[in-house]
């Protein structure tokens, strides 16, 4: 991961927005509140929605082939995707959809390095203080190994 000072737009005068979505409600206000921060800039956001699946655990490897695993992995992720695709669609902005499996926080920061993003946008799971240090939660951990800007959305 290439560690840098984002701007808030590129030289073209885009920005571009990490969403992590999980399809559920407070995802999608994030992905409401992103389409709305769009609305204040020179030029629309293009949005890029990324939605992140856990590896399998343990021996299930030895019982499902990899093609049918991954196969799995991509038809949740897109299910997951699938009401925040919707959102931008009807907001008409330009978006892209992703679908990755690993370790959740070194997967968006990784696509926000490989797809150029200004800012991760995601949702507050709504811990307080003292539970989400104990369960590190995502967005705890975004916010100490970032290198761009989090903007923690209450949904």
């Amino acid at each position: 991961m290439t560690r840098h000072t984002p701007k808030w737009q590129d030289d073209s005068g885009s920005t571009r927005l990490l969403l992590p979505v999980d399809g559920s409600a407070r995802s999608l206000a994030a992905v409401r509140h992103a389409i709305a921060l769009s609305t204040t800039q020179r030029s629309p956001a293009h949005l890029v929605l990324l939605n992140v699946q856990s590896p399998v655990r343990g021996n299930i490897g030895r019982f499902i082939g990899e093609a049918d695993l991954r196969r799995f992995h991509e038809d949740e992720g897109r299910r997951a995707l699938a009401r925040a695709s919707r959102l931008v669609t009807e907001a008409d902005l330009h978006y892209e959809t992703h679908v990755v499996v690993g370790d959740t926080v070194a997967a968006i920061l990784d696509a926000a390095d490989r797809h150029s993003c200004q800012a991760i946008v995601l949702a507050n799971r709504g811990h307080g203080s003292v539970a989400g240090m104990l369960l590190g939660s995502v967005s705890m951990r975004l916010l100490h190994q970032s290198a761009w800007p989090v903007i923690l959305v209450r949904g």
